[in-house]
């Protein structure tokens, strides 16, 4: 691309609408910003045309997330090589912005962008870049936060000093910056793709609320994080890792946004219309408070592991979804071989890697797989002979399409497939598949039922069980102890009340 009429032929095609299938135009928006790279351009004339690419590949992700927003591992081949592209897109365009930073002189003429607005498009480019990866499961593309920091530094050393004590970034930057590193905070490898989703929406809002300060704050203040500059990694919790004594340290707190974030909640339980809050919609919608909740839980409290992991190096069996853990409990334990037989719930062998009191950390290694997403429900067994442990995907990890690594929460050594029926006073409710839980003084002191995801309507109902499912008992609820996108768990107590 060096002649006039090249270019602008490609001044034509990122004005043109994007195709019905967007994916089609990843491939050319990534050929297209190499040759944008190659060309002779005075940097003035490289930034504009580069501004329309950061425009174009906004608006692709917009249009390809909705795509993303139902994967589940594994992926298939298209949308992993989609999910490749965008995030190697997304990259490119930050790196054609930091060469932009480079050129002191012509951002010094630029009436057009300052080096805080510049760094802040490179930062939004990085941020889509990691909301993609988390979205897959895969790693954070290498390199990415060191370029980060570099880039928040940048916009810092170029913001005129005000009153404040602490000097901020450039607005654009600083929102950008703030955004990803609350992303990293909420620990995004244990939301799904959708939840993923209202976690990016929500930070383009209210990022602003991260507290960034040059050491710690005070104890009275709550936890934070600390980030080291110079390295290759987001924001560490101390209880996670020490700060060291040495290094270009900054410190970050959340407080204020989950503080934020808790007065919204409330807001919704309470009725308020998501758009009145500035929230979008899928906020109060399906499994939308409750990934706001878990959000809010990540940024008051970074989660630190209660229990020490034991290493392990055996196989076990898994079998995935709660659909097919109802077929499997309701069937009662599946003889050697009759997993084949037409309508037998579906297993996969895993290596178990390490174990604790709380749970395990897997890894596939045979069998089809599908509908992996996190906050689903799992059932695991080292042997045929062993029970099935009732699990819950905490988060999951998959470098490529052969490797997917799990980590499940134990939450019942054993269940029984049961039927749930609430008193809501809707003549046409059907009746829900559960699994019933036992008490266990180490978890829970109370019976739990694990349903599908939005099946609680009301705190009364009645349990149907037994091999003819002729046992009926009646159930009051007494606290809702988990809610994902897939499932919701309850303890319940037997209804001292019966009407």
């Amino acid at each position: 691309m060096h002649t006039l009429d090249d270019i602008a032929h490609v001044l034509d095609w990122l004005a043109s609408a994007i195709p019905e299938d967007p994916a089609q135009d990843l491939a050319q928006l990534g050929g297209e910003l190499a040759a944008l790279g190659r060309a002779a351009l005075d940097i003035a004339h490289y930034h504009r045309i580069l501004d329309l690419f950061f425009d174009r590949a906004h608006r692709l992700s917009l249009a390809l997330r909705g795509r993303l927003t139902e994967a589940s591992l594994p992926l298939n081949k298209e949308l992993r090589a989609m999910a490749a592209l965008l995030i190697a897109v997304h990259e490119n365009v930050a790196a054609g912005y930091e060469r932009v930073l480079l050129d002191a002189e012509h951002l010094a003429h630029s009436k057009r962008r300052s080096t805080g607005t510049v760094a802040g498009r490179a930062l939004r480019s990085l941020t889509e870049a990691l909301e993609t990866s988390c979205m897959v499961a895969s790693p954070t593309p290498a390199d990415l936060w060191r370029r980060a920091h570099a880039l928040a530094k940048s916009a810092r050393a170029h913001f005129e000093p005000t009153a404040t004590i602490i000097p901020g970034l450039s607005f654009d930057a600083e929102k950008s910056y703030k955004g990803l590193l609350a992303l990293a905070a909420s620990q995004p490898e244990g939301f799904s793709p959708g939840e993923i989703a209202l976690a990016s929406e929500y930070l383009a809002q209210f990022s602003a609320a991260v507290n960034l300060l040059p050491s710690p704050p005070p104890q009275e203040e709550g936890s934070w994080y600390w980030v080291d500059s110079n390295r290759d990694m987001g924001p560490v919790p101390p209880n996670r890792r020490i700060p060291p004594d040495h290094g270009d340290l900054l410190y970050c707190s959340f407080q204020l946004l989950a503080r934020l974030l808790g007065e919204q909640i409330s807001a919704l339980e309470s009725g308020m219309p998501a758009g009145n809050l500035r929230l979008p919609e899928r906020a109060s919608g399906h499994g939308g408070i409750a990934a706001l909740k878990r959000l809010q839980a990540h940024w008051a409290n970074p989660p630190h592991r209660h229990h020490p992991r034991r290493h392990n190096n055996f196989r076990a069996q898994i079998c995935v979804g709660l659909t097919e853990l109802w077929q499997l409990l309701d069937k009662g334990e599946l003889i050697e071989g009759a997993e084949a037989e037409a309508g037998a719930p579906h297993m996969t062998e895993w290596m178990v890697l390490n174990e604790s009191p709380g749970g395990f950390a897997v890894m596939h290694v045979s069998g089809e797989v599908e509908g992996l997403v996190p906050g689903s429900a799992i059932a695991l067994r080292p042997e045929p002979d062993k029970p099935w442990s009732i699990c819950i995907v905490r988060w999951m990890k998959s470098e490529n399409p052969e490797h997917i690594e799990l980590g499940l929460e134990l939450v019942a050594p054993a269940a029984r497939s049961v039927h749930l029926m609430f008193r809501n006073g809707d003549p046409g409710q059907l009746p829900t598949p559960g699994l019933l839980l036992p008490a266990i003084p180490a978890l829970r002191e109370h019976p739990a039922l694990l349903a599908p995801a939005g099946s609680y309507s009301a705190r009364r109902f009645f349990i149907v069980s037994g091999e003819d499912k002729t046992h009926v008992m009646q159930g009051r609820l007494l606290s809702l102890d988990l809610q994902t996108g897939a499932v919701e768990l309850f303890q319940f107590e037997s209804d001292p009340y019966p009407m």
